[in-house]
């Protein structure tokens, strides 16, 4: 039989020693926490693009270019059509690999999503040993990192496509008339 003073010192050790665990894992659950809404936000950019929009000005932008190239001579052309013709050319470089790229976003949101919802289920039952808590919590902020500018790159990609088409796609057109 332990004596008493023994067995109120272990029980005290013990309580003080699963209290740090929850204690400590709080502040990781925060971490995880705001981890979860930093790709939460990135989600709401990433669907707020428009992508009906975005297909539209690649479509109308292949028309266009499709209707130039076959009525046009290179020597016939002035400056200012030359210019306008570079910049709206544009949309095809930011156009390539455009659906794919939206593609990966959408599975890596998804992914990240679920992920830091395990990771956090995982700490408030307390799965994960102390010492690797911090490394899962780095290695999920790399991907968040890595995820916010390939999905910075998407947006600003998307947006200069429907800016050109704005300011070009009904310029060029009418040089296309001009062809027909």
């Amino acid at each position: 039989m332990l004596k008493k003073p023994f067995y109120f010192i272990f029980l005290f050790f013990s309580l003080a020693f699963i209290s740090s665990c929850s204690i400590n894992n709080e502040k990781e659950i925060k971490s995880v926490k705001e981890l979860s809404i930093k790709i939460k936000l990135l989600q709401s950019t990433f669907h707020s693009v428009n992508m009906g929009d975005v297909k539209l000005a690649i479509n109308t932008y292949s028309i266009n270019m499709d209707k130039i190239s076959k009525y046009h001579e290179s020597d016939s052309i002035d400056y200012d059509f030359n210019h306008t013709l570079n910049l709206y050319k544009g949309i095809k470089k930011k156009g390539k690999n455009l659906h794919e790229s939206h593609k990966i976003n959408k599975q890596n949101i998804e992914l990240l999503v679920s992920q830091l919802e395990k990771l956090k289920l995982d700490l408030e039952n307390n799965a994960i040993k102390t010492d690797s808590i911090q490394g899962f919590i780095d290695f999920e902020t790399k991907n968040i990192d890595k995820l916010s500018d390939d999905i910075g790159t998407f947006v600003t990609d998307c947006e200069y496509i429907l800016e050109t088409h704005a300011a070009y796609a009904e310029k060029v057109r009418g040089y296309t008339v001009a062809f027909n």
